[in-house]
């Protein structure tokens, strides 16, 4: 017979009466396996199936309610799943307290969508902070030079760490990077935290701009984040210029201290060649250093002297970097043939790390334990310097290989020869007017040459 309110009230009198021995069942024509069974103990709807019977809930279940529990676990019964008892008392409960069939249906049988993968969401948004930072690197690196890329790369990953990198680019707050600022700031340098809150700027400012619908950015009415984030700190004009004995005495001890700190690791030979190569040239370290073999050639006016050259990606300077070439002579190279490297690196300046090229940055930490820096460790360990600061005992004045570019034009310019200095550092020649006579024939010589071969005479 098909259950209704009729049968279930009937079944509620023999409930009441007492049921002495069998319990009573009544199977329901409409939902196969739908029974409704009173005993001794009470009334309930069940589900009998061949392989096993659930207990859907009490008498009081409205039928239809019934039939619809049936159905679902029918359905995970199917599956392969035993039907929850907990959904089900959820169930029962909702219709107790009157809830609608969609409220009940809500709390005790949630549809959970299954989870997107990395891919989808990334393609159809909304993304997450983390996503917003990948996308985002992906669209940006290939723009930059390989050296600065890397930094950039490290800068704007600093602000996706930890759980903030799960949240809704949306939900971002200025809470939330202000505290990456500060985290920067404190475990590494002002400098640092500004580098990363600029990265983040762009990176949000793009996505804003490109992708402001699957970035969630769209929603965002006014982009807080330009100014709403600020770091206290900017580079100042350093006035540092090394003397020549300066850099004289710092080559001596780079040499003779190749291990310091008592460590059995050596400075390397690629190393102490870009050392000498930046003294010698007063060029970037970041173009010197990857200096390629294959962009260097002879000089067949000049036996014996080289052509070091650099395209204008490997150049740094400005927004419009130039291509820059410049001579080196036999002294130069038979001091650099001192430290013998790898004849097979495509670089003039090879790391220890095979196929790399020794990083500016390598140049700086050397200085840097030079000076008595200690060397970091694990746990917070450090292994200090016995020699301690080596420029100190020695007189000299702490300095980066970016200040030997001030270096050498105060040296020419003693030597009344300020124009070449232009010449070999890659400036541009002073503009026309106000200068007094020397200036106006130090622009001149440099016009000439930038003509003539890249100046290589001068």
């Amino acid at each position: 017979m098909k259950l209704d309110a009729g049968i279930v009230k009937r079944a509620g009198k023999v409930l009441a009466a007492g049921v002495d021995g069998r319990a009573h069942e009544w199977a329901d024509t409409q939902e196969r396996g739908l029974v409704l069974r009173v005993g001794k103990t009470g009334g309930a709807f069940y589900l009998k199936t061949e392989h096993r019977t659930v207990r859907l809930g009490d008498m009081d279940l409205p039928v239809a309610a019934a039939r619809e529990a049936a159905q679902r676990s029918r359905v995970e019964l199917r599956e392969g799943r035993v039907p929850s008892r907990a959904n089900l008392r959820v169930w029962q409960e909702a219709h107790r307290r009157g809830l609608s069939p969609a409220e009940a249906i809500d709390a005790a049988f949630p549809e959970i969508a299954p989870e997107r993968s990395e891919e989808d969401r990334r393609r159809e948004g909304p993304w997450q902070w983390g996503d917003l930072i990948e996308i985002y690197l992906a669209w940006k690196l290939p723009s930059l030079r390989a050296r600065w890329a890397g930094q950039y790369e490290k800068h704007l990953r600093r602000a996706g760490e930890g759980a903030l990198g799960l949240k809704l680019a949306s939900a971002v707050t200025q809470e939330d990077l202000l505290k990456v600022r500060n985290r920067v700031a404190a475990e590494r340098t002002m400098s640092a935290a500004a580098d990363t809150i600029e990265a983040v700027k762009a990176a949000m400012d793009w996505a804003k701009r490109s992708e402001p619908v699957i970035s969630g950015l769209g929603k965002v009415p006014y982009p807080w984040w330009r100014d709403g984030l600020h770091v206290d700190w900017s580079s100042s004009e350093r006035e540092h210029t090394p003397t020549l004995p300066e850099l004289a005495r710092t080559l001596v001890l780079a040499e003779r201290h190749r291990s310091l700190g008592g460590t059995a690791k050596e400075t390397s030979n690629g190393t102490l060649a870009a050392l000498w190569a930046v003294v010698l040239t007063g060029q970037r370290a970041g173009a010197l250093t990857g200096t390629l073999r294959a962009t260097t050639r002879d000089w067949p006016e000049r036996p014996g002297w080289k052509i070091w050259t650099w395209t204008r990606e490997e150049m740094k300077g400005g927004r419009r970097p130039r291509p820059q070439a410049i001579p080196v002579p036999p002294e130069a190279l038979a001091v650099l043939a001192r430290f013998p490297v790898d004849p097979d690196s495509p670089y003039l300046f090879p790391s220890i790390v095979a196929g790399k090229s020794v990083y500016p940055t390598v140049l700086t930490q050397l200085l840097g334990r030079m000076q008595g820096d200690p060397k970091g460790g694990r746990g917070g360990k450090e292994t200090k310097r016995p020699e301690a600061d080596l420029f100190a005992r020695h007189g000299i004045r702490p300095w980066t290989p970016h200040d030997v570019r001030r270096t050498m034009p105060v040296f020419l310019d003693l030597e009344r020869l300020a124009g070449s200095a232009s010449a070999i550092l890659a400036h541009k020649h002073a503009r026309k007017g106000g200068a007094d006579e020397e200036r106006e024939l130090a622009a001149a010589i440099t016009l000439k040459h930038y003509l003539h071969s890249q100046r290589l005479e001068l």
